[in-house]
């Protein structure tokens, strides 16, 4: 078969690392794939992509997506006004430049918006490349889409194929909304961790340089929001004289504001910025504890890759992913988003109660098993041949 992946850049991310792990199934399977990337600016993941892969670079941004616009539609009263002339105009511009792309011999079996953002939807929607079958990867659930912008649902109709990580309230967003007529699957994020290598020489290393360790694993920016786990060890060290650092493994914008604040309230030594990490295998396993602090999330694949390496988890309660992976504190603790307070306790709990420790421990490796490649490939190739 051959599959077109459609993606809105492949920077350092957890989306364009699952869609790395999901193209590297593909061609496991005996799939001929294609890898489209409509910002080529954006390609530091491209290098992890596999070499029967073919890389093709188009530059479409979001806002080139009429229903882009439909976001406007939610705002005040003047964005409403703008929002028709611009959805013709863009509606216009598309039909222009896609002019040369009808010209293409170029066909595939299936043609997959993976990033499920609106450049890569209305790309695959629109017809930009030829495929039998359209779907798209929703990263999170199809609620999520719904309550953001109108345009999610309308391009969601003219693709017709869905793929969510979490069915939460799909029922009610399917029953309200009649038209769409969606041919749904839910698929776990396949975790290919267990084949990165990991050096027991820098684990020992990180280990003696930082002891027994929490540690996040993210982008830095608000929907992450470490500033919140930041201020739960900030709260320990005050209230208990908690001495244990955080680690917090990623960069992005927000990476300014959060040296501020450690510097700000004398941290330096607690809160350690590591940066972007390709060998963040070597800090998983070095960890005493994986911490979350997300307010929103669709599927965390730190999460999951976490629960690889046998680490506890104390997460924030990030709709819809967190449960999805941890059930109802079955598979770790689930504190209140933005409670500092609620966050720390449990983190100091985890590492005080042996037993508990222990327990999640162990949880953790039971709940991977859902997780592994081989479980997502079966379920994979049954969506495949279920496409409409």
């Amino acid at each position: 078969m051959k599959v077109a992946m459609v993606f809105d850049g492949l920077q350092i991310g957890g989306i364009e690392r699952v869609g790395v792990d999901y193209a590297k199934m593909l061609v496991s399977q005996g799939h001929q794939v294609t890898v489209i990337n409509l910002v080529p600016a954006l390609n530091e993941m491209e290098a992890e992509l596999p070499k029967e892969c073919e890389v093709i670079h188009k530059t479409f941004p979001r806002m080139l997506s009429p229903e882009f616009w439909t976001k406007l539609i939610k705002r005040n009263a003047m964005c409403k006004m703008m929002y028709t002339p611009m959805f013709l105009t863009m509606s216009v511009l598309n039909y222009i430049y896609k002019i040369p792309f009808l010209l293409s011999t170029q066909k595939y079996d299936v043609g997959i918006a993976f990033s499920s953002h609106f450049n890569d939807l209305t790309y695959v929607a629109s017809g930009f490349i030829r495929a039998n079958k359209k779907a798209c990867w929703l990263h999170g659930a199809l609620y999520g889409y719904a309550i953001i912008a109108d345009g999610y649902l309308n391009l969601y109709k003219r693709i017709k194929n869905l793929v969510v990580l979490v069915d939460a309230f799909q029922d009610e967003v399917l029953i309200t909304n009649k038209q769409l007529q969606l041919n749904v699957h839910k698929l776990y994020n396949p975790s290919f961790v267990s084949e990165r290598i990991v050096n027991p020489e820098y684990v020992n290393e990180l280990k003696q340089k930082y002891g027994k360790f929490l540690i996040m694993v993210g982008r830095l920016d608000i929907q992450k929001d470490q500033l919140t786990l930041i201020k739960a060890v900030e709260y320990l060290k005050n209230k208990y004289g908690f001495t244990n650092k955080l680690l917090l493994v990623g960069d992005g914008p927000t990476r300014g504001e959060l040296v501020e604040y450690i510097n700000n309230n004398h941290l330096e030594e607690q809160v350690i910025l590591v940066g972007n990490r390709k060998d963040v295998q070597n800090y998983y396993s070095a960890a005493h504890l994986f911490a979350h602090s997300s307010p929103l999330e669709g599927l965390p694949t730190t999460l999951i890759e976490s629960l690889f390496f046998e680490l506890p988890i104390v997460a924030t309660d990030s709709l819809p992913g967190v449960r999805e992976v941890l059930g109802n504190d079955e598979y770790g603790i689930i504190t209140p988003v933005e409670n500092p307070e609620k966050l720390g306790e449990a983190i100091l709990e985890m590492f005080n109660n042996t037993n508990q420790y222990n327990y999640y421990k162990n949880k953790s490796k039971e709940r991977y098993l859902d997780f592994s490649p081989e479980v997502i490939s079966q379920k994979l190739t049954r969506i495949l041949n279920d496409f409409k």
